[in-house]
């Protein structure tokens, strides 16, 4: 039986972390598109190759991860794409008006060649840098699905999908409100992450890994920053800066001295590992609800969570996987626990990785998602064959 084909647009996660690594390898030059498409998948970054990998396993799908923002990836498939014309072709399409070398055309139209030549049954786009709109001259050969979790993107509109996942029931109801089938699709984490860190000695007492900055992180930058007042706390991530009133980093004085720098996938989970606590909290669009990609992420590395009390984990996790907070005096007191209590907070950790293993393992979420794309494959093949 013939193979479905996706394709997974995504994005190395931050860029300034991608950034970093492509100035750490000097071989670049020398790496085929396959060659350097590994080498970012086993970067471990944002979802990695999370889902294609477990749908490949599946033996029903072929599928692929395509890599924006990055022009080396981007050059790299041009070449294969256009062979001896890739110099003219980036002349004439890599240009604005002005014959200035734009990059954002330049991958636009290096992204709408290759999808061409590939006429995939998915277009799964996972990271949004693009004009959802863009996406639409696709629509006759592909099933169009995005994935949704944090704020709405620009240029962004739920009526340019097929099928829209999230993991935010706020966003679920206001998809479906415009007519847009949207499934509530899990958080997850990957089996295989484990085997690829080292075990060793803890070296950080409590350590947040996040994203800050006043733009969708206003509320846990202001708390991160009042905490550090009197907790000692490392943190490694990124900081927005495209936030409204143009608050940088080193506005917060305490968040700056504490600040280890840019931080992501097997590096990010290395200092997981390494931690005796790890601090969670959630987006401002979250409205409250504790479902983040962070909490498997720490779970699964077998890591102890301290993570900010939710309404929905009464019905959604078993007790003693994790614990909570309520407020800041209360943090700081959960801190000065769970550190004297070494023997309770492994025993957490420990049960934590084996409930996420067991129900939340990206070899489960990916088959309910390749099954949940050949039921809207067939739907749409329908609509097309009724006429509509």
């Amino acid at each position: 039986m013939k193979k479905l084909t996706l394709i997974k647009l995504d994005i190395i996660h931050p860029p300034e972390y991608l950034e970093k690594k492509q100035k750490e390898w000097t071989d670049l030059s020398q790496l085929s598109v396959d060659e350097y498409r590994n080498r970012l998948i086993a970067l471990r970054s944002n979802y990695s190759d999370f889902y294609t990998y477990h749908l490949n396993q599946t033996g029903e799908w072929q599928a692929e991860e395509y890599f924006l923002k990055d022009d080396v990836f981007t050059n790299k498939i041009a070449k294969e794409l256009f062979g001896w014309k890739y110099a003219i072709e980036k002349f004439w399409f890599g240009r604005n008006r002005k014959l200035r070398h734009n990059k954002k055309r330049w991958e636009r139209h290096v992204l709408r060649k290759f999808l061409r030549s590939r006429n995939d049954d998915v277009i799964f786009v996972r990271s949004q840098p693009i004009q959802s709109q863009f996406f639409r001259a696709f629509y006759r050969e592909s099933l169009l699905v995005s994935r949704l979790s944090a704020r709405l993107p620009k240029a962004w509109h739920p009526n340019d999908w097929d099928l829209i996942y999230t993991d935010q029931p706020d966003f679920k109801t206001f998809f479906e409100i415009h007519g847009v089938r949207t499934i509530l699709n899990d958080q997850g984490f990957d089996r295989r992450i484990p085997k690829e860190l080292e075990i060793r000695d803890k070296k950080y007492d409590v350590t947040f890994v996040v994203g800050l900055g006043t733009e969708n992180f206003q509320k846990r930058t202001v708390f991160l920053d009042a905490l550090m007042e009197t907790v000692n706390v490392q943190w490694w991530g990124y900081w927005w800066k495209y936030s409204s009133d143009k608050r940088k980093l080193a506005d917060f004085s305490r968040l700056n001295e504490a600040y280890n720098g840019l931080t992501s996938g097997k590096e990010m989970f290395q200092i997981f590992k390494d931690s005796k606590i790890i601090l969670n909290d959630y987006v401002d669009t979250a409205n409250g609800i504790g479902f983040n990609q962070r909490m498997f992420e720490v779970m699964g590395c077998g890591v102890f969570m301290l993570t900010r009390n939710a309404p929905n984990f009464k019905d959604t996790f078993p007790e003693g996987i994790f614990a909570t907070y309520e407020n800041l005096e209360d943090l700081k007191d959960k801190i000065a626990y769970y550190l004297k209590n070494e023997e309770e907070r492994e025993a957490i950790a420990k049960k934590g990785q084996q409930f996420v293993l067991e129900n939340y393992d990206y070899g489960r979420i990916a088959k309910k998602f390749g099954e949940d794309l050949k039921k809207s494959i067939a739907m749409k093949k329908q609509l097309f064959d009724s006429g509509h």
